[in-house]
């Protein structure tokens, strides 16, 4: 079954840690199967914090900011002056051909163009494949894959995928504003003065709305491209209890967040 005319969740979540808001993220992931609508989350950090990609090594950033290991893959992202959103829904609410990692992607993407674009926006995803990215390179906005958004090439959301029986969770982080000093600082790279020449912020492209008016344009267009209806949503009691029991087995823990990990078995 697609999706169309269904209702999704709608999460307009406040401001967490780094550890709590991937927990969060975490909760609806495994709170979802194919009998539960899509749910979409949008919500804040604080304090500011670097994220990095499930199998990404550790690398020495600054202590100035929070730090978590993200469950989805991917490159470093300082989270500091942007939108952060987490799709969570299962394959068979998506249509036959879109339920591939890239078709997913794709999927996805159609709605998030078209809130952009009400916001004089035009965006498109990039045609790189994941290949031709810098292999070395930590940083998520140093460069765009095939699930990245660019305006006229440079990199405005980044994205990142995982999936656990068949339930899709997607993050992307989209930048309102770029402090490009506290970004290099941040991701352990303060001499490379290159690093964000590859990324465009809306405030960059002359988006002045405030954050909410960002959220809900966004909205809208997704609303419209994927017709769907919004359904306002907090966490459930159940997503609650699994996201603490995730930050206090999991995110808090230096055993997830460290370089010695073994995906198979967290």
């Amino acid at each position: 079954m697609a999706i169309t005319g269904e209702k999704w969740r709608l999460i307009l979540d406040g401001e967490y840690s780094g550890a709590w808001n991937m927990a969060r993220d975490e909760a609806l992931l495994n709170s979802a199967d194919a009998s539960t609508p899509p749910v979409l989350r949008f919500y804040d950090w604080n304090p500011a914090c670097v994220s990095i990609g499930r199998l990404q090594k550790k690398f020495a950033a600054s202590p100035d900011f929070d730090f978590v290991r993200r469950p989805t893959g991917g490159r470093a992202v300082l989270h500091q002056h942007e939108i952060t959103y987490c799709a969570v829904l299962h394959r068979e609410h998506l249509p036959c051909e879109s339920r591939s990692v890239l078709g997913a992607y794709h999927w996805l993407s159609r709605g998030f163009i078209a809130g952009l674009e009400a916001l004089g926006v035009r965006a498109e995803l990039s045609t790189k494949s994941a290949g031709r990215s810098t292999p070395s390179a930590a940083n998520c906005f140093q460069n765009a894959a095939q699930c990245d958004f660019v305006v006229d090439g440079r990199k405005l959301i980044g994205a990142s995928q995982c999936r656990r029986n068949d339930v899709i969770l997607q993050h992307g982080s989209i930048l309102l504003k770029v402090d490009e000093s506290a970004w290099r600082r941040g991701l352990g790279g303060e001499n490379d003065l290159t690093a964000m020449q590859a990324a465009v912020s809306l405030r960059q492209l002359g988006v002045l709305q405030s954050r909410q008016e960002i959220v809900f344009a966004l909205c809208e267009g997704m609303r419209l491209v994927w017709n769907i209806e919004w359904e306002r949503s907090p966490f459930s009691d159940k997503e609650t209890h699994i996201a603490a029991q995730l930050h206090a087995a999991k995110y808090a823990l230096a055993a997830w967040n460290g370089n010695s990990i073994d995906p198979a078995r967290i």
